[in-house]
């Protein structure tokens, strides 16, 4: 006698093809459902775009706020407790956005995390000449309002950039 065939947990996590899924959820638009006027229904997204969101959710929820996973989320309140200057409070954000964004199972790998007054937020923007490029720096710092960009490996071996805002000072 064989035994029964039990089916995955989570169904949609692979594609009827067998490979792995990155999901498929309701698209939202700064924490509000999005109703497609088209098909009149809950606008959808799948595959990157569905990752890309949960990643930028998991980023966006305080952690231990979630009670059914105490470990989801992104510590910010801890930034301005522990870390002491702009250099150990970027390393602090680092650290804990590895650790948000590694959770996710579709994560793969963690690659690189880098800020908007990285050197290597501007491989991005080859037009912006030195001093531009020291403008922008210098304009983030006084602001102290950063993006962070974490490059990440999926599951399926695609590369994703995922963008968050974080206050820094």
């Amino acid at each position: 006698m064989t035994a029964p065939i039990i089916p995955p947990i989570f169904p949609s996590s692979v594609t009827p093809a067998g490979q792995p899924s990155l999901g498929h959820s309701l698209r939202l638009d700064d924490g509000d459902l999005v109703f497609d006027e088209q098909a009149h229904d809950l606008a959808e997204v799948t595959e990157l775009d569905a990752l890309s969101q949960a990643l930028r959710l998991s980023i966006n929820t305080q952690l231990g706020t979630d009670r059914l996973n105490v470990q989801f989320g992104f510590d910010r309140l801890a930034i301005g407790a522990y870390a002491y200057n702009l250099t150990t409070r970027k390393e602090y954000v680092k650290m804990q956005l590895v650790r948000c964004v590694g959770l996710d199972a579709r994560v793969r790998d963690v690659h690189e995390v880098f800020f908007s007054d990285d050197p290597r937020a501007f491989d991005a923007q080859p037009q912006l000449d030195a001093v531009a490029q020291e403008q922008v720096v210098a304009a983030v710092r006084a602001s102290r309002d950063y993006t962070v960009f974490v490059v990440i490996e999926t599951v399926t071996n695609q590369p994703l950039t995922v963008d968050a805002e974080a206050t820094l000072g």
